[in-house]
């Protein structure tokens, strides 16, 4: 364990779970990895590390008042079990180490219980209303908006189970979402993150029981100057045959995150003509495929800072757009941050960047970097 012990220790001594989880799921890929040349002695110290961590959610949980900050520490806990199951063996825990094990599972089980009771409706093969009355009952008291937005984060992840739902169900969710989008947008405050991500995943999932009232409020949820929220808005609107306004399209289409979305979710309604003319080349949509890549957590986690078009060629019958682009990402090591690194896409798919930084593959012109970054990196 000893190659461990510094990043143990930092573990420990840190508030960040978020971090923290980042690095025990590394240590984890790599235990697995080596799981044979693992001794027993040093198995029972990461053992006892896992334990330790595990205590010390169970302390801390309880007493933290922000509901974001103990979904991090419910992250953190999968993190710690997955190290600690994947070296132990069941049979030789001890009656201590099973009380601490099963107190952290039932410590994060009785903060969830919002995403248990969500979980519970989607079991049933048929959900009626006054399913979805019990797990409004436990969510509209909630003052916490993080906590209040795990209901469309959990209906978003059971999407493909809403047909389950019962008319009167549906109806009941109907009347909750309107509710909640009509409280965030007449609040007459700027939005914070919380009632930014509720009316972003209810405007995804509403779709599914959507109603007048319903597609009135995100008419009016256009309005916000924020793409996050406007392109599931859209999406929602054009499928039910509302009309939006060229200009909101345009500032959409504007965004590198979103361009490519909305011209696909144009095109499937019909309504390509309204995808501005300026941002239509396979250039600037190649580039916005590359920028919407990069935004995910487990690459760059948010948009380049710059990003700059090197050339395009073609492998095997399929078109690349050649990219160099800049971030300060957490996600990047300290060499790598603000630096040309190369990523590409390609007209079948083919998005990608392993953070190959271009002065590694730069030759005397532009075209001779794209060939030989075609020649590395793309046969």
């Amino acid at each position: 364990m000893a190659q461990f012990d510094e990043i143990f220790n930092d573990i420990k001594n840190s508030n960040d779970f978020e971090e923290n989880a980042r690095l025990l799921q590394y240590l984890g890929n790599v235990l697995k990895n080596n799981i044979n040349k693992i001794p027993t002695s040093e198995r029972e110290s990461i053992q006892n590390f896992a334990l330790g961590e595990m205590q010390r959610l169970i302390d801390v949980i309880p007493n933290t008042k922000n509901y974001r900050e103990k979904d991090k520490m419910f992250s953190y806990e999968d993190s710690v079990l997955m190290v600690f199951t994947l070296l132990g063996n069941p049979d030789s825990l001890s009656e201590e180490q099973i009380g601490i094990l099963q107190k952290l599972i039932d410590t994060v089980s009785k903060e969830r219980v919002l995403e248990n009771a969500i979980d519970e409706m989607f079991k049933l093969p048929k959900i009626e209303k006054a399913d979805v009355d019990k797990v409004l009952t436990i969510v509209k008291p909630l003052k916490d908006d993080y906590q209040r937005g795990m209901l469309f984060q959990g209906l978003h992840a059971n999407n493909g189970k809403i047909k389950n739902m019962s008319s009167d169900a549906k109806a009941a969710m109907a009347e909750y979402t309107a509710s909640e989008l009509e409280r965030l947008l007449n609040s007459g405050a700027d939005l914070n993150d919380d009632a930014v991500s509720i009316i972003e995943f209810s405007a995804d999932v509403c779709k599914y029981f959507i109603n007048d009232r319903i597609l009135d409020l995100l008419e009016k949820a256009m309005t916000i100057d924020k793409n996050q929220i406007r392109y599931f808005v859209l999406e929602t609107l054009l499928e039910n045959k509302r009309e939006v306004s060229a200009q909101i399209i345009k500032e959409i289409a504007s965004d590198l995150s979103y361009a490519l979305l909305v011209k696909g979710v144009l095109y499937k309604n019909g309504k390509s003509n309204l995808f501005p003319k300026e941002y239509d080349t396979p250039e600037y949509l190649a580039k916005s495929d590359l920028v919407r890549w990069l935004c995910y957590p487990t690459e760059l986690d948010q948009q380049p800072d710059e990003i700059e078009f090197l050339g395009k060629s073609t492998v095997k019958k399929e078109d690349y757009f050649i990219f160099k682009y800049k971030s300060d990402s957490d996600n990047l090591s300290d060499d790598l941050k603000n630096v040309w690194l190369i990523g590409w896409s390609g007209s079948d798919g083919g998005t990608f960047s392993d953070f190959d930084k271009l002065s590694d593959y730069e030759k005397k012109t532009p075209e001779k970097t794209v060939k030989y970054i075609t020649k590395k990196l793309l046969k």
